[in-house]
């Protein structure tokens, strides 16, 4: 659970349904928590915000909605920007006019991946998608709009309510089907429960600006596709493939590792490697078989 002082704030959580917002609703599920999923309240939408702030004064705003099926932004261009890059300015601006600190979350995908080591917070950005373009304006506008903010940038998550990687491997194994994974695309599993209790560590120690989270380890989606079937029980045959050679629509960055220094000193904390999160997420799956099938 939260530091008490951060329960007993007025919270406002929005895109309360996902796989971090879930988790950090378990996280912040004090009295004072207003939560929001994208059926209850356009994001997009000023004025409706607006309205939420003045209802619910927050003290504090955890924004964990965005619109993250990457080949889908270069698709839906219009709805990515808006959702990635616009409402988070918005956000920002209503922050700062009410003086709430916002938490925000971005991802590996700003990077190119052609370093071939981890990122640090302040290199460059340089997004080979449509995704990555988008989380990149939405972090510049709230950088740039004057309210004090925590941004944390995330990588490759899962987690409960919501489809993700792991689950996709197993839905497709367990139907049968032809399973193949790029050995060239690497980075940094983590999971969402992972991200919010780093969220609470971060705002109890007054963490401010930009860090980066992840589990730690690294490993190819290929890898990651073998241990995902491992732990389930599966022993399915996961095909090597390269990235180019895949049936999608948005690049992926090589290698997207990032650096964790800075989360390490400052929360004095080192978070736990992918397979153990992965470990416990799959208990949670064979537990609740439901989210498989559906």
């Amino acid at each position: 659970m939260a530091d008490s002082t951060i329960i007993n704030q007025r919270v406002l959580l929005l895109g309360a349904r996902g796989m971090i917002g879930s988790a950090l609703a378990k996280q912040f599920s004090g009295p004072s928590l207003s939560a929001f999923g994208h059926q209850d309240l356009d994001i997009t939408d000023y004025v409706a915000l607006e309205k939420i702030f003045r209802r619910s004064k927050p003290q504090l705003v955890l924004n964990a909605a965005a619109f993250t099926r990457v080949d889908d932004c270069e698709r839906f261009r219009e709805t990515a920007f808006v959702v990635n890059a616009q409402a988070p300015a918005n956000l920002a601006a209503l922050c700062k006019k009410y003086n709430a600190p916002l938490v925000h979350f971005s991802t590996d995908y700003i990077f190119d991946g052609s370093e071939g080591k981890p990122y640090r917070e302040e290199h460059p950005a340089n997004p080979i998608n449509y995704y990555g373009s988008t989380k990149w304006e939405g972090e510049k506008r709230i950088v740039s709009s004057g309210s004090s903010y925590l941004i944390v940038r995330t990588s490759w998550i899962f987690g409960k309510n919501g489809d993700n990687y792991v689950k996709k491997i197993l839905k497709r194994a367990m139907a049968g089907a032809r399973l193949s994974a790029p050995v060239d695309q690497v980075g940094a599993p983590t999971y969402a429960e992972d991200v919010a209790s780093s969220v609470v560590r971060l705002l109890t120690l007054g963490g401010t600006g930009i860090f980066h989270f992840s589990n730690t380890g690294k490993c190819s989606r290929h890898e990651q596709a073998k241990e995902i079937l491992r732990l389930y029980g599966l022993n399915n045959f996961v095909e090597a493939a390269k990235n180019d050679d895949l049936p999608v629509q948005a690049k992926r960055p090589p290698f997207s590792l990032l650096d964790l220094t800075r989360y390490v000193v400052f929360a004095g904390h080192t978070p736990r490697s992918w397979q153990q999160s992965t470990a416990e997420y799959i208990e949670y799956l064979k537990q609740n078989e439901q989210e498989l099938r559906s």
